[in-house]
């Protein structure tokens, strides 16, 4: 009896099922349009050969990534275990 009214009740159900790959689907698209939205441009551009990067470019871009390598590693280093108690808690000022 029980197997029965379960059936109906699927029957009855207006709830469609989900189609993930559907869904994936269209937020891809979506956010293709987003991001082609943002440059301005109306269809994707058309895949083109590698052209020569000026010498600028590529010296401005690796001074970055240097600077970047450095700061980084300078964090790390203010950040060692080899700090004394002392040096952790805060300090008294006398007048």
């Amino acid at each position: 009896a029980l197997l029965n009214l379960a059936t109906v009740s699927f029957s009855l159900s207006t709830c469609t099922t989900l189609d993930f790959g559907h869904i994936k689907k269209k937020r891809v698209e979506a956010i293709r349009g987003q991001i082609l939205s943002k440059l301005r441009l109306t269809s994707p551009p058309e895949p083109s050969v590698m052209t020569h990067v000026p010498y600028q470019v590529l010296a401005l871009y690796n001074s970055t990534r240097e600077l970047l390598e450095e700061m980084h590693g300078e964090r790390e280093e203010g950040c060692t275990q080899e700090n004394t108690e002392s040096e952790y808690y805060a300090k008294e000022i006398h007048k």
